[in-house]
């Protein structure tokens, strides 16, 4: 394992590419970077999980009990980065792309079986997953983050008065002294 392939808010994709001695490895693209890892893309994606402190199968299983029990649901990588993550494909198939949703700016149908991905640093890539399945993993990415962040809502505002109070009482013994 290198250092480069651990995951920042910068990595946008995560392509499937075969080495020439016929090894399925990762071309990862970050906004101002690109690399390959000996890693195939789920094992890479389930490292960077592991790395900070959780799983692919974790990840799936808190997807499905927010979402549903659903095939190819995204994913949460960083919850307080906002960072989700989705496959293009079942994460087993060894085609299956791993897309950033807060890389992704624009998508446009090439034909019905193809979509042209464009990211927020221009790049721009076609891949053989139609318009209406991006679109629906978008949207589905979104809602993903919508019910997390209404879930722990409630865990933030606690919080904040748990810091409220240790200020509070902090105060009070500087008084005291």
């Amino acid at each position: 394992m290198h250092k480069k392939d651990i995951m920042s808010s910068e990595t946008m994709l995560y392509m499937p590419v075969y080495d020439s001695f016929g090894n399925l490895c990762t071309r990862v693209m970050e906004k101002r970077n690109e690399y390959i890892s000996k890693l195939p893309p789920t094992k890479l994606m389930d490292y960077n999980l592991r790395y900070y402190g959780s799983s692919l199968r974790g990840a799936f299983d808190g997807s499905k009990m927010i979402l549903g029990k659903l095939n190819k649901n995204p994913i949460v990588v960083d919850e307080r980065g906002n960072i989700l993550w989705f496959p293009s494909k079942s994460p087993l198939h060894p085609e299956c792309i791993w897309f950033a949703v807060h890389h992704i700016d624009e998508y446009i149908s090439v034909d019905k079986k193809s979509t042209k991905i464009i990211f927020t640093n221009g790049q721009e890539i076609i891949v053989d997953v139609s318009v209406k399945t991006i679109e629906y993993r978008i949207q589905r990415a979104f809602l993903l983050k919508y019910r997390l962040e209404r879930r722990t809502k409630h865990l933030l505002v606690q919080y904040d008065r748990v810091k409220l109070f240790q200020r509070f009482a902090l105060d009070m013994l500087e008084d005291e002294t």
